[in-house]
């Protein structure tokens, strides 16, 4: 009986016959040379052109160092496949297949820069707050208001203050498609409000303000709120409310005797005032925002003044606290419809340090006249990013290097207690709600969190601009977003658009 070649398979036939199918080493060279070279060649040239189709990730870096070594072994392969197309050819195509799939199980999905305006000019201007609304994004300067529409980044308009005027106060939010700007000249009192329609850049409406003086061109926070369909605007004596929709007169309300006004927030359905009482304690009112009738009352749990003060939320009611006094409250407080204090959260424990504001420890750091939350609260949660002193590790030498983590972290407004801890790769650089979750920002990641569960839905690897200082964040789209930078004269520009 004759011998069966080594290069050979048996197979199954007609019954009680087999067949023998050869496969010399020549064929077996031009197959395996075929789909191993084609599929790391596939796999190269994916990760070369997938950053700019939105894939990213650490992964891609692995997978082109893997294409490369698996090319040297097989690229003669490869060449010899091509060479002798009746086999070759199939083999290619099969591994082109293989290659592709490869890259597109492990790639991660990642984001691009789909626009980016212009550096800013002079190199000593800074933003000093903006706003999202319908298809633009608003960056608010001192010198100048500029529009851009968030699809494309094309410059909408542009608004400048009147006279040598400069942006000394904003809004938080927008209400009928209004902003409120606060603007006055060099060294002179913040005493007129312009409410700016955001889809034309025209003036609806503008009021004089009774305001305290300023120095400079300083901008303050928190002057100026959208509450309801109200404008209410803070003066030296207590808080007066215009319609938004055109300015009439609507109520006023002063502060207490012996206080000065601190502070004005606005939601929905509620205003929210502070006001500074000396070494006694401030007091936190919550107002009808269509008539100033007082709802709630608190007497802020602090005595020998405060150093910086934050309305969170006005619904549910939720405050940043930071006393004077070592020893005084420095914690997130939350209030029922009575006044009544829920919980407390401090912003310094055992466990992490509270990002409050974005920037760090020190409140005002970005953004003077609209100040970036690092606290946002949804439903009965207060969402935060914790830190703690070993986050961030800087290696010396002549190749410093740089290892760090973050995370957030939820508690419950209602009785203080942490509800869950989230891990993220790098320090929170903005934080956005997004319906039932937050997108949380890092240097170079966008992770969307749970709020209810803290579990993360999917993770975004920002592939062009990191953002190194806090920025604020909104969404534009499906797996789109803007980014607003404070300072967009050298690293990173005023803003962009990533998708």
């Amino acid at each position: 009986m004759a011998e069966v070649p080594a290069d050979s398979v048996t197979g199954a036939g007609r019954p009680g016959r087999s067949v023998r199918i050869a496969i010399d080493k020549e064929t077996r060279m031009v197959v395996l040379g075929g789909v191993l070279g084609a599929m790391f060649a596939s796999m190269g040239l994916a990760v070369l052109i997938g950053r700019s189709h939105g894939y990213g990730g650490e992964s891609l870096g692995s997978m082109g160092l893997i294409s490369i070594l698996g090319l040297m072994p097989c690229g003669a392969g490869l060449l010899w496949a091509l060479l002798h197309p009746r086999r070759g050819f199939p083999s290619v195509a099969a591994g082109i297949l293989i290659g592709i799939g490869l890259f597109v199980s492990f790639a991660g999905t990642g984001l691009n820069d789909a626009w980016a305006a212009p550096l800013d000019r002079p190199s000593s201007i800074r933003a000093v707050g903006s706003w999202t609304s319908g298809d633009v994004v608003v960056r608010v300067r001192p010198d100048q208001v500029v529009a851009y529409r968030v699809a494309t980044g094309q410059v909408a308009w542009r608004w400048t203050p009147p006279g040598e005027d400069s942006v000394c106060a904003m809004s938080r939010g927008v209400g009928r498609g209004l902003g409120l700007l606060g603007h006055s000249e060099h060294d002179r009192p913040c005493a007129a409000v312009t409410a700016l329609n955001l889809a034309s850049g025209t003036v609806a409406w503008t009021a004089a303000v009774d305001a305290p003086a300023r120095v400079g061109d300083t901008a303050a926070p928190d002057l100026l709120a959208v509450a309801g369909d109200e404008a209410v605007l803070q003066e030296r004596t207590g808080w007066r409310a215009v319609h938004l929709a055109d300015g009439g007169a609507a109520w006023r309300g002063d502060a207490d005797a012996g206080c000065s006004p601190l502070q004005v927030a606005g939601g929905a359905t509620e205003a929210v005032t502070v006001a500074q009482c000396g070494d006694a304690a401030p007091v936190l009112r919550s107002l009808a925002p269509a008539d100033g009738r007082e709802r709630t009352r608190v007497a802020l749990p602090v005595t020998g003044g405060l150093k910086d003060l934050a309305v969170v939320s006005t619904e549910p009611l939720a405050v940043w606290v930071d006393a004077q006094g070592e020893r005084g409250t420095h914690a997130v407080l939350s209030f029922d419809g009575a006044g009544r204090q829920r919980a407390s959260i401090p912003v310094a424990g055992d466990e992490y340090d509270l990002d409050v504001m974005l920037g760090g420890a020190h409140a005002y750091d970005a953004f003077a006249a609209r100040p970036l939350f690092g606290g946002v609260v949804v439903g009965d949660l207060l969402i935060i990013p914790g830190e703690k002193p070993d986050d961030v590790r800087i290696s010396g030498g002549k190749n410093p290097s740089r290892i760090a983590t973050g995370r957030l972290v939820a508690y419950s407004l209602a009785d203080g207690g942490k509800r869950w801890t989230s891990g993220l790769d790098d320090q929170v650089t903005g934080l956005l709600v997004d319906g039932t979750s937050v997108w949380a920002l890092t240097r170079d990641k966008l992770t969307r969190v749970d709020a209810a569960t803290g579990r993360q839905s999917a993770e975004l690897d920002v592939n062009d601009t990191e953002s190194v200082h806090p920025v604020d964040l909104s969404v534009s789209g499906r797996n789109r977003f803007t980014v607003v930078a404070e300072d967009g004269t050298r690293d990173e520009p005023p803003v962009r658009g990533m998708g």
